[in-house]
Order: C-alpha cells, then sequence, then structure tokens
C-alpha cells in the first residue's frame, strides 16, 4: 500500500483510551482513500495498524471488542498462547482492516456481517466502532435477526425505563428463567444508560452492559454499542437523523492505483445461497472481473476471514 493508503494509531490503555483522537486519525484514512460511489458494493479501504498497551483485567476477548478485530488474530499476529492469560503492560500490535460498504452521506450506517457502526456528516465519516447484533436463527431458535432497511432515529432516551419485550419475556420463560417485566434505570439495566430509538419496530440503537457481547451476534435485534462508544455517538445523533441497515457479506474496494481488495465476511444468515457466485455478480457489476485473479478470489471466499484481501491480477 502506499504512503496514503496507509496509517499509524498509537492508542492509549482501553479503559482510557483517547476515542475521539483515534477515531479522527481513522476518518483522514479513510477520506484519503476513498473510491467511487457509484460501485455496487464497493467503499472506502480502512486499515489501521494500532499499538495497545495491556491493561490489568484486560483479556483477548475484550481488546477485540473494543476494536472490533477477532482475537484470534490478535493472538496469531503477536505470536500469543491464547490459553493464556495476558501480561499488564505488554504492547500488542492490532491490525483493523474493512471497507464500508454503499455509504450514507449523512447519518448512521451499520454493517451487519461487519459488525461495525459508522456516523456519517456529509460524507465525511466521524465514528467507526463495532457492534454487536441479532442472534441468527439456529435449530430450535427462532432467531432474533436484525433486519436489514433504513431508518430514522426518532428519539434519544437516557438513563431510561426499559419496558422488557413481551416477545423476550416468554424466551426467559421458555429458557426457566424468573420474566422481569421492566428495568429501572442503573448498572444492570440491559440498555445501559443511552438509548437511540429508530423507526424500524422493536430495533434500539443503544449501550450494553455485556461488552463482551460487542462484535458478535448475540442480541435480540437490537444494536448494541460498548459503553465509551455510546455516549459519543449519543452526542452526535439527533432526532430525525437518517440511517441504513445492511447486508453486505461481500463487499469490494478498488483503490485509485487500480488495486482491487474484497472483504468476505460468514454469511450468519445464511441469505446468500452461492457466495463465489455472489462474488463474480459484484466485481462484474462494477467492471472489475477483468482485474481480479481468480485463484486469489476463490481463496478468499472460501476463508471468509472478515479481513480485506488484495485480489489484484499481477
Amino acid at each position: 500500500m502506499s504512503k496514503q493508503e496507509k496509517t499509524r494509531i498509537r492508542t492509549a490503555p482501553l479503559f482510557g483510551i483517547h476515542w475521539r483522537r483515534v477515531i479522527l486519525q481513522a476518518c483522514l484514512l479513510l477520506i484519503m482513500i476513498l473510491v467511487s460511489p457509484s460501485l455496487s458494493f464497493a467503499g472506502m479501504l480502512s486499515q489501521q495498524d494500532i499499538s495497545y498497551t495491556v491493561v490489568k483485567g484486560d483479556t483477548f476477548s475484550s481488546i477485540g471488542s473494543a476494536f472490533g478485530v477477532d482475537w484470534r488474530e490478535i493472538a496469531m499476529d503477536n505470536g500469543l498462547d491464547p490459553s493464556r492469560e495476558l501480561r499488564a503492560g505488554r504492547k500488542l500490535r492490532i491490525t483493523a482492516s474493512r471497507i464500508i460498504p454503499e455509504t450514507t452521506q449523512t447519518g448512521i450506517f451499520i454493517d451487519i456481517p461487519g459488525r461495525m457502526l459508522y456516523l456519517f456528516d456529509r460524507g465525511i465519516p466521524l465514528m467507526a466502532v463495532p457492534v454487536g447484533l441479532g442472534k441468527p436463527r439456529s435449530d430450535g431458535n427462532r432467531g432474533w435477526e436484525t433486519p436489514e432497511g433504513t431508518f430514522t432515529i426518532k428519539g434519544r432516551l437516557k438513563n431510561p425505563d426499559w419496558a422488557v419485550p413481551k416477545s423476550i419475556q416468554e424466551e426467559m420463560r421458555r429458557e426457566g428463567l424468573a420474566a422481569k417485566e421492566s428495568y429501572p434505570p442503573g448498572p444492570k439495566n440491559p440498555v445501559g444508560g443511552y438509548v437511540l430509538l429508530t423507526t424500524i419496530p422493536g430495533i434500539l440503537i443503544h449501550e450494553t452492559i455485556d461488552p463482551l457481547s460487542v462484535s458478535r451476534f448475540l442480541s435480540h435485534g437490537c444494536v448494541r454499542v460498548l459503553a465509551k462508544d455510546m455516549e459519543q455517538l449519543f452526542g452526535y445523533a439527533v432526532s430525525g437523523m437518517a440511517g441504513e441497515i445492511v447486508y453486505a457479506p461481500i463487499k469490494i474496494a478498488s483503490l485509485s492505483n487500480g488495486r482491487v481488495f474484497i472483504e468476505v465476511n460468514k454469511d450468519v444468515y445464511g441469505k446468500i445461497k452461492d457466495m463465489q457466485a455472489e462474488a463474480l455478480r459484484l466485481l462484474k457489476n462494477s467492471n472489475l472481473t477483468g482485474k481480479v485473479d481468480l485463484t486469489k478470489l476463490a481463496k478468499a471466499v472460501q476463508e471468509q476471514t472478515g479481513i480485506p484481501a488484495d485480489v489484484t491480477a499481477r
């Protein structure tokens, strides 16, 4: 990658991290490598090289959730045994790379397979944070999949009472748990201290009291955000702000230097019948088929790492 397509971001420890500085630097990176928005599922390629210092209580999972990176990648990149406890003070190298598909010009954009939320202001990205999303269907499980679609922020709540939906109460009873009808404000309230109401029925964007659920598919459809990120998002979001939730396991970025990258996430909701065919369709629609090495493409589709891979034909 060229100098303009790569940046290094140094961060403070996780629980005292200077997120505004990190986000602004990431935004500058995203702006520098903007590609044509007219390409189907093409977008911006972002790569952050992060230096992180472990603090007491950190785990691979908690660090991975905070940065939206697979904890196994963190362990492998640093030559560490994930079964062993992390030592406070240890320096970790973390690489966070992703492609943002079909960006909106203003508002909130949520990428379900990528488990990321982006906030844009007139085309300029202000935030890029990992989120937790709805449980997929499985044998004996109805699933709570986060729906796709456009929405509007219709309200903002701080320290709210949360009325537990009847459907969740019923699930709790089926699982042999005591069903609660509501939670008062406080540390045990599952929606936390900050909530954005959307026009999609039953779907909230809210703080979570379970940080390890972020970057995973464990919610009842709502969008879970880490406390520090949700507080910042709450400060930016206003009633009437537009948003969009997209399900795009395969995303493409075509850089100005002719390189083509593809990001393939797992089809966690089982919506794509043939991932290879879908990748070829997107490349064809973007007039990029001739620029791609099909062997590299097949490998990226098979591995489904969620990390952008350079599939440019040599």
